[in-house]
């Protein structure tokens, strides 16, 4: 109980720009959960694969009320959406079936390169 308690506080700066970061540009926040978490737990022997499996489930309820928030704003465009929707749920259960067959650092380095490239598509 003492070292949830000691954790706390950091988990809740990290749920927080999580939530941040996706609502104000749709992405990021499984970056800041994953990135958060391991600079939190880099002490402690935690498999990098709880990292990334965290992401994914804080992940949900955020994408879901950022939709809503979006909608409300007429901000979505619902018409393009489904060319999407299919693909990225095929996908997201192919990357949830390879999640635990694949090693820890290949893991951390496919994090990484998926990271620099977009800040480099973005910077750009």
């Amino acid at each position: 109980m003492k070292s949830f308690q000691k954790s706390a506080l950091p988990l809740l700066g990290i749920g927080l720009l999580a939530g941040f970061l996706n609502g104000l540009l749709g992405a990021g926040g499984g970056i800041a959960v994953v990135m958060g978490l391991r600079m939190l737990f880099r002490k402690k022997p935690v498999n990098a694969h709880s990292f990334y499996a965290s992401a994914i489930a804080v992940m949900l309820p955020l994408s879901a009320l950022s939709v809503w928030q979006y909608e409300r704003g007429g901000h979505l465009p619902s018409a393009s959406l489904w060319g999407l929707i299919l693909p990225a749920v095929l996908g997201g259960a192919l990357g949830a079936f390879l999640l635990p067959r694949i090693k820890p650092h290949v893991l951390n380095r496919i994090f990484a390169t998926a990271v620099l490239i977009s800040g480099i598509i973005l910077a750009v």
